[in-house]
């Protein structure tokens, strides 16, 4: 950070002397000194009438244009008007020769010369010889002030706007190194503070998948431990009676595989983005195929929904088996056309699920409390919302009126 700190600073150093230069040759090449020029001809102007007040004494006129040519750092000579040059003159000192003053006839070049008529009829001449003079340094030593104070001011803004940047990489090293409870302090409103709060978030969302995958893993363990005990326990008890085993290994098998499938499923939902088939699907006929598995029917209106048949399929079957192993089979199921779209809704009078248990019953391999361990691994509504959520909508719990348990299926046409 301190290298781009430096940069930051070197480079508005750098710009407020640009500007510096620019202006001082600028105002050098193209501005008249107007500050100046009052002060010229007032001097001008004075000068001639203290020449009037000391008419005809040459020494005091001498020195009058010598103080001139002192205080102005110009070139001063009094003219008479013939225009026969008089024989005072002054200079600071005089820039020519007097065979040169003599060959030009007093021709300056570059910048104005000021003018006063004393009252005999003579002309008093003032040609400053810088183009600046003191007001110009006066305006250098402004911006050379302005610039210098400027310089000062920016140090600390960039050695903020560098330090933060630095506090934020510290963060990214942690999070990078593991730390997955890695944060960054959000300082200001700007594009700074903005990217601090657009890691904090990814940052939370990176964690809480690796903490699923770590749940989902920890989980997966479990429950396939449970169908290989029991099968290693049929394989013992068929060796030690001389019993047949076969209906028992069916049966963990069968269940081995589906608890197989429904975690390929699980992590297939999760790596989508969209789902792979896209067709045209009647939901109320889905939704009786899949009912009349279970000897239910299915109520409502013709509903077309765009979406994977088989994924649907599934989210209707899981629902439908949900509400038979928890609550005895589904008393109402119907499909209905919403302002949001298509709703599927499927009730049972089961014992419901308390408060605290509505929105967590969504997650993988969760049972509620009470709850049998042989009814399933728990990940058929966390499969239902999965599903319902890459079709763009969402699934909701609601109590039923009554008593028992509404899930309500909502998809975007």
């Amino acid at each position: 950070m301190r290298r781009l700190h430096l940069r930051l600073y070197l480079a508005i150093v750098a710009t407020l002397l640009v500007f510096l230069m620019c202006s001082i040759i600028v105002w050098h090449h193209a501005a008249t000194p107007l500050t100046a020029v009052p002060a010229v001809e007032t001097a001008t102007n004075l000068g001639a009438r203290m020449l009037d007040a000391h008419a005809g004494a040459g020494g005091s006129a001498a020195e009058i244009l010598a103080a001139l040519a002192w205080q102005l750092h110009a070139d001063v000579e009094l003219f008479t008007a013939a225009p026969v040059r008089s024989s005072l003159q002054a200079g600071y000192p005089f820039p020519f020769t007097d065979q040169q003053r003599a060959e030009s006839g007093w021709h300056v070049s570059g910048g104005p010369v000021y003018s006063a008529s004393v009252s005999d009829g003579r002309m008093l001449m003032v040609h400053p010889r810088q183009r600046l003079m003191l007001h110009g340094l006066h305006v250098a030593l402004m911006l050379g002030g302005i610039a210098a104070l400027l310089a000062l001011l920016t140090y600390p803004i960039t050695r903020s706007i560098t330090a933060r940047l630095g506090r934020l990489k510290q963060g990214v090293q942690q999070f990078g190194a593991g730390d997955l409870a890695a944060r960054v302090a959000v300082e200001g409103r700007d594009e700074v503070a903005a990217l601090a709060t657009s890691f904090n978030e990814s940052a939370r969302r990176v964690e809480q998948l690796v903490r699923a995958n770590q749940q989902l893993l920890a989980n997966c363990s479990h429950e396939l431990r449970t169908p290989l005990a029991r099968m290693r326990l049929a394989v013992e008890r068929r060796a030690d009676a001389g019993e047949p085993a076969d209906a028992e290994l069916k049966r963990n098998i069968a269940e081995l595989d589906v608890l197989i499938g429904e975690l390929l499923l699980t992590s297939r939902l999760e790596a989508a983005k969209r789902p792979e088939r896209i067709e045209t699907v009647d939901l109320l006929a889905l939704a009786a195929e899949e009912a009349a598995h279970f000897d239910r029917e299915v109520t409502g209106s013709a509903t077309t929904v765009v979406g994977d048949p088989v994924l649907l399929r599934r989210l209707i079957r899981n629902l439908v088996e949900n509400a038979r192993v928890h609550a005895g089979g589904a008393n109402d199921i119907r499909v209905t056309r919403t302002a949001q779209g298509a709703q599927l809704v499927v009730e049972d009078s089961g014992p419901g699920v308390a408060p605290e248990d509505r929105e967590r019953i969504f997650d993988p391999f969760y049972r509620r409390q009470g709850g049998s361990q042989s009814n399933g691994a728990g990940l058929g509504l966390s499969i239902v919302r999965q599903i319902a959520r890459l079709h763009g909508g969402d699934v909701a719990y609601a109590p039923r009126a009554g008593g028992g348990s509404c899930f309500i299926v909502t998809i975007p046409p």
